[in-house]
């Protein structure tokens, strides 16, 4: 293998999707030097082609993940591959975590405490919904922040047949909160509501990085090189400092690029398998992990569909993927029974296509021959869905670690994740599903039937917290061990909520950056 070593740069980024894009746009503008590496291959809108077939090539494509547990199976669906990384496919759900997710550990006794509170992220979240451009309308059940820069898209006929069941149960829907342009919006068109976000957005509707934050990265004078796995970070012989980053190229080289600052800015599970990988006799068990906790308090987010056939048509195939409604209220009730712990939030109205991912087929695949086709035709003009995520207290046992016995195509240790729901949080999932059962059946469906528990988002292994005995990084993801590496992602929170976590993460990636600039001169040697 031949060894190639690249001129020093002031900043190396590992991964170039939402987190990783973000920062180099940043700090690119910020006047820092930027090279970001990207495992996968260029992307370009001309890939983004209206189909959900199609659109598997925007999935993950690296090593296999093993996965134990009973809530499990999110890593493929849910990383990406190439430009933008899943930024290209995500759904643009945008939603701020509750004063409460923050404080979980001191306000319930479970699980765990943020480093910081709602009001030190709240300015970072008004400034990241201007940035993308977020859609939405006030909602009495959200937190407090500024307008949304754009109206909400108004209420699709699906969400409507469905917004009778949530009235009957004295629940308030409101209009989904979208980083998507219900209008023009910094010189991107609005939406045409084709449901086909999960496929990419070619027009620019959906803020993605290709059409936001990587034209201000490269008029910055960003370096994106694609086809770069990042293998390990590599650190001085004191183990107090990084000196840059090992990647393998398309031809199976490896290549050193030597930086002042290392930010790994992967998805979850690649950020705490870089760490792991990045082992030295000064950090015999992964960089950053003096503490015993990299790669443990994994979470997600215990997702159930609910699905319906109504009598009056929906027009489920438009839209938006997302959802078009959302339902906060109760939220904040983390204590809806005895035995049960997590708040919830309802998803309503996702665009639905007849086949593949998320597909109406999908919603009955037991069946086949002429009962699909039965089926299909009435779901095709009738059919209304949504989703309903529940909370998942963060416990150690839950965890990411490498697999010595299976190796990746350079040889290096895939990742193994091991993701249970703990039993209060099953409860509240089960009661959750009931209710969503009600709605249908109140908003007058033929039939409703709700599909399995499974996964959605891949959140922590790589905590943020103010003590280095019990965490991974402080609250700017600046290892405690190692101040000159940065973690961008989901991976730092130490709690996942009940709502997706993009706006969380771009906010923590605002607020990152801020430090990096305004700290230059004592992390720069």
């Amino acid at each position: 293998m031949t060894k190639i070593s690249h001129e020093k740069v002031e900043v190396v980024i590992a991964g170039s999707g939402i987190a990783g894009s973000t920062m180099a746009a940043e700090l690119g503008e910020a006047g820092f030097s930027v090279v970001v590496l990207e495992a996968g291959p260029e992307r370009k809108l001309s890939e983004m082609i209206s189909s959900q077939i199609w659109s598997r090539r925007l999935r993950w494509a690296g090593p296999e993940v093993q996965e134990t547990g009973d809530l499990v199976g999110a890593a493929n669906f849910a990383m990406g591959w190439g430009t933008g990384g899943a930024g290209l496919h995500w759904y643009a759900n945008w939603y701020r975590l509750h004063p409460d997710d923050f404080h979980v550990r001191s306000k319930y006794g479970r699980s765990l405490d943020w480093p910081i509170s709602y009001d030190d992220l709240r300015p970072w979240y008004d400034h990241a919904q201007a940035y993308f451009g977020v859609s939405g309308d006030y909602d009495p059940n959200a937190p407090t922040g500024a307008p949304y820069p754009m109206p909400a898209i108004p209420i699709s006929d699906q969400s409507a047949a469905i917004k009778k069941g949530f009235d009957a149960e004295g629940l308030t829907l409101s209009l989904n909160t979208l980083a998507v342009n219900s209008i023009s919006y910094d010189g991107r068109a609005g939406c045409l509501l084709d449901g086909w976000c999960d496929a990419g957005c070619p027009i620019g509707a959906l803020a993605n990085p290709l059409v936001l934050q990587w034209p201000r990265a490269q008029k910055a004078g960003v370096e994106l090189r694609h086809n770069a796995y990042v293998a390990r970070f590599e650190t001085d012989p004191s183990g107090s400092r990084a000196t840059g980053v090992v990647y393998i190229d398309e031809n199976g080289n490896e290549n050193v690029q030597p930086a002042d600052i290392v930010i790994s800015a992967c998805h979850t599970i690649w950020n705490a398998r870089l760490l792991l990988l990045s082992s030295t006799d000064k950090h015999p068990d992964g960089l950053g992990n003096r503490s015993g906790t990299l790669g443990q308090y994994f979470t997600s987010h215990a997702l159930t569909t609910i699905h319906g056939l109504f009598e009056r048509e929906t027009e489920p195939h438009t839209g938006v993927t997302g959802a078009n409604t959302l339902c906060l209220e109760d939220y904040d009730n983390k204590l809806p029974a005895k035995d049960a712990f997590g708040s919830r939030a309802w998803l309503v109205g996702q665009a639905a296509k007849p086949n593949d991912l998320l597909g109406t087929a999908l919603a009955k695949p037991e069946l086949f021959g002429d009962a699909l086709d039965d089926y299909l035709r009435k779901a095709s003009s009738h059919y209304g869905n949504m989703t309903v995520l529940c909370e998942e207290d963060s416990i150690a046992e839950n965890r990411i670690v490498l697999d010595h016995s299976k190796n990746d195509r350079f040889g290096l240790p895939q990742a193994h994740v091991t993701n249970s729901l703990p039993q209060a949080n099953v409860v509240r999932s089960e009661m959750a599903k009931s209710e969503g059962l009600r709605i249908f059946k109140a908003a007058g469906t033929s039939e409703a039937w709700a599909g399995p528990r499974n996964p959605m988002h891949m959140i922590g292994g790589t905590i943020m917290g103010n003590d280095p005995s019990s965490s991974v990084t402080n609250s700017f993801g600046q290892l405690h061990e190692v101040k000159n590496v940065f973690i961008a992602g989901a991976s730092l929170f130490p709690t996942p909520g009940a709502i997706n976590p993009t706006a969380t993460l771009a906010a923590l990636v605002f607020r990152t950056a801020d430090h990096i600039r305004t700290n230059r001169s004592s992390l720069l040697p």
